[in-house]
């Protein structure tokens, strides 16, 4: 199983795996059959479609049973490998009459009771084969690179506990029903602070859960690293398909659908700690609804919580807020190793670093006074299980990647998010590059919103109505839909003051007190189109999924597809040569090099150059 490390055994017995494998051409693509035994492993890198044609193979938890249909797994070069375990099952011979003539022959002729169908989809790029890099284009080397990575690559392990705590966590889900009144959703919430895997784990949860249930709830609550949205949002997901893309990069399966959206304004809920405690309230109670809605005499499905990594001074209370919104029934804790930031910074009992301990005047505040009222909720408390569980993040991690692959940054992880959110073909194993933006938005359309429906507004403080062109041109934007929710979980006309104007300026819409914003989309504005009264943008998916929104809000987002960190830059095409990355937005190289000779030699009179005062350049 995952749960024990990578080693050189395991190495071998990979090896011989990809001996046995038999290659057979199908529509265009060629597949290769692995036998393998009960026991036997496999590491992924790359982008590879994979079914299972006999037994059934474990995926970080998810359990892959025969099936005509290929599930997608995305290992990119900079991430630890996911495992493929082979089990074998009582319903070997299930799908074995779905299969083509020479399947059929080939699965009759041998009795190997584990047999997968792998599909490349990419080549991995930068990935180590164990016996030296080859270029060759052979289909068996292409296997080789895909499927035998040398043992110096970190794979992921899992930690020996969380099997029994997924067991004992659907142990305590009984037989009760949504309608019955000693019903009480049950959720899983795993906490721990930056890099210790939260969101590996939360991905191992959800998989395990699912193949016993059959059907799961994931609510994101991290607004810089989410996992299937772009930052900025909480979202509550209905998982029915295992979640197996490792990248950010990664398109997520249709079969997972976004139940509901919240735009807080910002990668970090201190932008708007208030707006971050409604919206998880809200979307804890929009998974409540659904659970009361679900049919059938079994339970509702579990809902997987995944939370930020903030866990000093106010990020510590908006995680307690998060706890009093979701109340769940298991909370797994993962700690980390104790970093002393300051002499004065104590350590709690639990293992992490406070830089100062909040005194009860300061816990009395309006803003935890806020924070508790908008995280509360009307149901009675229910008690919770706290796990302690040691960290797998740098267990998995350990060992040296190669030279050519580095660990992209938190920055650069978030603008690839963006990035393949808006381009679904970008290719979900190739490190994050900045594009110029005429040439990264060129395939997209352009989508036209008529401005006589929509208002416009700022998360975070006042948006003079003079201003909006200005203030949005060339963002990134929350495409919502406000009118169209006049239920309690959302926002009513009532709570929302819209200005129209008779100088001709657009309305600007202020979120009250109660309100959180339901997301439609993300988009990019292009362009305010005052000749045909429409707001020109760019949005991911047909532009008949945007007919609801009537608000246009901007947080403390700032995203550049030319731009890394904001520093990088890349080259330009060939047929832009000479032009700005940032046209048509920004000619800001028109005027370089002008007005150089009339440039005051500095502008602060206080700090004494050598050059200035005659002193010669080796002088003391």
């Amino acid at each position: 199983m995952a749960e024990r490390p990578w080693d050189a055994r395991r190495q071998a017995r990979a090896r011989r795996i990809l001996k046995r494998a038999w290659e057979r051409p199908s529509d265009g693509f060629v597949d290769f059959f692995l036998p393998l035994r009960a026991g036997e492993e496999l590491s992924v890198a790359g982008c590879v479609d994979i079914r299972v044609v006999r037994g059934q193979v474990q995926v970080w938890g998810a359990c892959l049973q025969p099936s005509r249909a290929f599930q997608r797994i995305v290992a990119p070069p900079w991430g630890a490998l996911p495992r493929l375990f082979g089990e074998a099952s009582g319903k070997e011979e299930c799908a074995a009459d779905d299969e083509d003539i020479d399947v059929r022959e080939f699965l009759a002729q041998h009795s190997w009771p584990i047999v997968m169908c792998a599909r490349l989809v990419t080549r991995p790029s930068s990935c180590n084969i164990g016996e030296g890099d080859s270029q060759d284009t052979d289909l068996r080397e292409e296997l080789r690179s895909a499927f035998l990575l040398g043992e110096e690559r970190p794979r992921l392990c899992a930690h020996q506990s969380w099997p029994s705590l997924s067991q004992n966590f659907l142990a305590l889900r009984g037989s009760a029903t949504a309608a019955d009144s000693a019903w009480q959703p049950q959720v899983l919430l795993v906490v721990g602070a930056k890099n210790v895997g939260k969101s590996t784990c939360c991905r191992y949860f959800v998989n395990t859960l699912l193949s016993a249930v059959g059907e799961v709830f994931f609510l994101e609550t991290d607004l810089g690293q989410p996992e299937l949205t772009p930052p900025g949002l909480i979202s509550l997901h209905r998982i029915c398909a295992p979640l197996l893309n490792f990248s950010p990069a990664a398109q997520p399966d249709e079969r997972n659908k976004c139940l509901v959206s919240l735009f807080v304004g910002g990668t970090t809920p201190a932008v708007h700690p208030i707006l971050y405690a409604r919206s998880v309230r809200a979307a804890v109670d929009a998974y409540v609804e659904v659970c009361q809605k679900h049919p059938g005499p079994s339970p509702p499905p579990p809902l997987v919580v995944n939370s930020h990594g903030w866990l000093t001074g106010l990020g510590l209370e908006l995680v307690h807020a998060v706890l009093r919104a979701v109340r769940p029934q298991l909370v797994i804790r993962i700690g980390g190793t104790v970093v002393a930031l300051e002499e004065d910074s104590a350590a709690d009992d639990s293992g992490f670093t406070l830089k100062r301990k909040r005194s009860l005047l300061a816990r009395c505040g309006p803003l935890t006074q806020g924070l508790l009222e908008a995280s509360a909720r009307a149901e009675e408390e229910a008690p919770s299980v706290l796990v302690d569980v040691e960290s797998i993040a740098k267990s998995s991690s350990s060992t040296v990647r190669p030279r050519s692959v580095r660990e992209p940054l938190a920055g650069e992880l978030r603008w690839l998010r963006f990035a393949a959110y808006f381009r679904g073909d970008m290719d979900p194993c190739r490190p994050p590059m900045g594009s110029p933006l005429r040439s990264f938005f060129e395939p997209l359309p352009r989508t036209r919103l008529p401005l006589s429906r929509l208002s416009f507004g700022l998360v975070h403080g006042p948006l003079p109505p003079g201003e909006i062109e200005a203030t949005f041109t060339s963002t990134i934007v929350a495409l919502c839909s406000l009118r169209s929710f006049g239920t309690d979980l959302f926002v009513s006309e009532d709570n929302r003051e819209i200005g129209h104007h008779a100088d001709g300026t657009l309305p600007v819409v202020v979120l009250g007190e109660d309100v959180v914003a339901r997301c439609v989309a993300m988009a990019f504005v292009h362009a305010f189109d005052t000749t045909c009264n429409e707001l020109v943008v760019y949005v991911a998916g047909p532009p008949a999924a945007v007919e609801s929104v009537d608000s246009v809000l901007r947080g403390d987002i700032q995203w550049e597809p030319h731009s890394i960190r904001g520093q990088q830059v890349v080259v330009e095409h060939a047929t832009s040569r000479g032009a700005s990355p940032m046209q048509p937005f920004c000619s800001s190289w028109v005027l370089e090099g002008l007005a150089i000779g009339a440039r005051a030699p500095t502008t602060r009179t206080n700090l004494k150059r050598r050059r200035l005062e005659g002193r010669p350049k080796g002088a003391a």
